[in-house]
């Protein structure tokens, strides 16, 4: 059977409408900050076998149906109930660290589950041995918060009140978790309740023949694009992270991606043994497949996000024991870290194999944890505040300036010096930390923070100090971030981009300085009315636009100075690498050789 090509379009209207929907719930009903104003969610609409049906692109989704049907069999399953989890081991990585909820409700049509509709937000806190449940100190994922393997939390609409009970008192803010929760299953219900509209309207067959026919046609259109970008062939690349928070070194990844005929895998059995730090990573074939997705979908935006976006990668082999394949129960918080250096590999060894034609690096998002007690209540305070960051250039574009990671975004200064004992005084692009290029990489961000509470209590998570993220085809590296106390002052300090437990007192200013992308392309090709005009807006300064690009401006009036811009561009060098990865690389690649431990 096919579907009338006008009803097809209809129902796939319908389910992006759907998915939107389930999106504004959630922000105007949660409770917790990371959820309403980060907005660090995913909801989805998944079919009977687990698959991706309709959603956003996210770097989470795959898999998430699979734990509740690896658990409970279709027939077992009701109207009305709701299945919860949030362990990374139990879901082979479908979650990622379990600050993530999920919650899965089947769709009922003629009393056989014909869907699921699935939420899934980061919870503020879930116990753990420090306020917010991530520390860059945690040895294993006990010390990371409360464990909730694939359950029934509600039976047929009534609610699981003593399991539900349990986990809220194991975390410090559990109004905050209770709303959050309430938010999530209700965005399950609104879809569930869209989906029994279309069902009424074009009966079962018509939409769940709709469903295949939308996955299908992703996949055709996929396919093809995908093994575009690959000769054969066989391609290595490895990148580091800085350190894990407690052993102090770097780890490497290393991927090879390979194709034959047109069979295309990565293999990263070479990658580092798994961390003593929250930097582990439970990878997963799906993961890396929508990691390709979100570029298939920026070179083709027409595209769906359905499981059709992930037929594009065959095979991924990894190595228990490792920090891509950990053994429980290692540690998964800051696994971002490694996420990101895993994504730096994949587009490193995409550009050996076409030429350089893919983005620039970009760095890894930043985060702090403000911890603090009401003077009077003595009810913990708690920021967990993201930062954003430049993303690395695009073979066509400049990349995006300061930007916290997809869709998500930082705090507004209002709600920020509203709900907590903190005060924004500065909130400023970081001038020169992009990457210079033809096409110049996406500038980090300056915030100051200062502390109106007598004590309070620190966490950072800053990384690509060592090593920044890479230039692409000619472009430079980025440049690396910084976190100072007190800058300007007798007592200024410079604080761990990695750590925890720093004492703060009134009065101390926070500085933030966040990483910039990778340029791409040679800064001495780009147009001097371009440098001019980053100058200007303040990307840019004076110093950098001579150095980095070789454009002369008169530093009153920044004029161009055409004579002496072609002087200088006249020496520069014309033998340009395909990568560069700033001058600290070599110094950080030095360490890990050092104390690698063997494996």
């Amino acid at each position: 059977m096919s579907v009338n090509p006008v009803v097809l379009e209809i129902i796939r209207g319908s389910l992006r409408s759907t998915i939107q929907e389930m999106e504004l719930l959630m922000e105007r009903c949660a409770m917790s900050p990371f959820i309403k104003e980060k907005k660090d969610y995913f909801v989805g609409i998944y079919d009977t076998h687990g698959r991706i049906v309709c959603c956003h692109i996210s770097s989470s989704g795959p898999g998430m149906v699979t734990p509740i049907l690896e658990a409970y069999p279709l027939t077992e399953m009701r109207p009305g109930d709701v299945y919860w989890f949030n362990d990374p081991y139990l879901s082979r990585g479908a979650v990622q660290h379990h600050q993530d909820m999920v919650f899965v409700m089947p769709v009922f049509h003629d009393d056989e589950v014909v869907a699921f509709t699935v939420t899934y937000g980061h919870y503020q806190d879930i116990g753990g041995m420090k306020a917010g449940s991530i520390s860059p100190h945690a040895s294993e994922i006990f010390h990371e918060g409360t464990l909730v393997p694939p359950i029934r939390i509600c039976r047929q609409g009534q609610l699981n009140d003593e399991a539900y009970r349990i986990f809220l008192r194991n975390s410090r803010l559990p109004d905050m978790v209770e709303g959050d929760t309430k938010a999530m299953m209700a965005s399950c219900r609104l879809a569930e309740s869209r989906l029994l509209e279309l069902l009424e309207r074009y009966g079962r067959e018509t939409t769940l023949t709709a469903f295949e026919m939308i996955i299908a046609q992703t996949a055709e259109r996929t396919q093809p694009l995908f093994r575009e970008l690959i000769p054969q062939g066989t391609y290595t690349f490895h990148d580091y992270l800085d350190n894990d928070g407690i052993e102090g070194r770097p780890y490497r990844v290393e991927l090879t991606l390979s194709r034959e005929g047109d069979h295309v895998r990565l293999d990263a059995t070479k990658s580092d043994d798994q961390a003593r730090g929250p930097i582990n990573y439970i990878t997963n074939l799906g993961l890396l497949q929508i990691a390709y997705g979100r570029y298939l979908l920026a070179l083709a935006p027409s595209l769906d996000v359905n499981e059709g976006l992930l037929q594009n990668l065959h095979e991924w082999i990894t190595r228990e024991g490792s920090i891509l394949q950990p053994r429980f129960p290692a540690p998964l918080g800051m696994r971002a870290h490694t996420r990101f250096r895993v994504v730096a590999c994949l587009f490193g060894a995409l550009a050996q194999a076409n030429g350089g034609q893919v983005p620039a690096n970009s760095p890894v998002y930043v985060l702090y944890y403000f911890r603090a007690h009401h003077p009077v209540t003595r009810q913990p305070i708690l920021c967990i505040e993201g930062l954003g960051v430049g993303l690395g250039a695009r073979p066509f574009a400049d990349g995006v300036d300061a930007i916290y990671y997809i869709a998500q975004e930082n705090y507004p200064v209002e709600y920020i010096e509203k709900d907590f004992p903190l005060r924004i005084e500065q909130y400023a692009m970081r001038m020169d930390s992009g990457g210079p290029g033809l096409y110049r990489g996406g500038c980090g961000i300056i915030r100051d923070v200062r502390v109106l509470c007598d004590t309070a209590e620190l966490g950072t998570r800053m990384e690509n100090t060592k090593f920044p993220p890479y230039g692409v085809a000619g472009g430079r590296a980025g440049r690396p971030g910084k976190i100072i106390l007190n800058p300007g002052t007798p007592a200024e300090r410079e604080i761990p981009q990695v750590g925890d437990g720093v004492q703060l007192k009134r009065g101390d200013l926070l500085r933030l300085m966040t990483c910039g992308g990778g340029g791409w392309g040679d800064p001495y090709t780009r147009d001097p009315l371009l440098v001019q005009q980053d100058v200007a807006r303040g990307f840019v300064s004076v110093q950098g636009a001579l150095e980095d690009y070789g454009v002369a401006l008169d530093p009153l009036s920044l004029e161009l100075d055409k004579a002496l811009t072609d002087e200088y561009r006249k020496q520069r060098s014309t033998t340009l690498p395909l990568f560069d990865r700033g001058p600290a690389f070599a110094q950080g690649e030095a360490e890990w050789y050092a104390k690698r431990v063997p494996a």
